[in-house]
């Protein structure tokens, strides 16, 4: 009986050793920051117009269709934040924001749309 509680107990613990040496599913990795205050940033001044997901709730406002009129790369997406778009809701964030601040803003707000960045509009004929 003993020989047999043994030989179970090392079988055991070769199956649970082996389990442990599996890769393991990496949690998710945590945000900055940096990153939570660009959240909350986007959620008080710029979800208004843009929506949560940033799909857009009025014409020109979707940050997801890959149509980026004031340009969809990082340092064009800081200056439309920062300088706003004149005519539009869209005012200047320059003296609201840090320049750090805009730049987190601007990350995020590119995150919304999955296209590669740059992606120029289609050429109307």
């Amino acid at each position: 009986m003993t020989r047999a509680l043994i030989t179970i107990l090392l079988l055991a613990g070769a199956v649970v050793s082996g389990a442990s040496s599996a890769p393991q599913k990496q949690p998710p990795k945590a945000k900055s920051a940096a990153a939570v205050k660009a959240q909350e940033n986007y959620s008080i001044t710029c979800q208004v117009c843009h929506g949560p997901a940033g799909k857009g709730v009025m014409p020109g406002s979707d940050l997801t269709s890959g149509t980026w009129k004031h340009g969809g790369t990082i340092p064009a997406i800081v200056k439309t934040i920062s300088e706003g778009v004149p005519g539009t809701a869209m005012l200047p964030a320059k003296d609201r924001f840090t320049k750090a601040e805009i730049l987190e803003l601007a990350k995020l707000v590119r995150s919304f749309d999955k296209k590669p960045a740059g992606r120029k509009p289609p050429v109307k004929k």
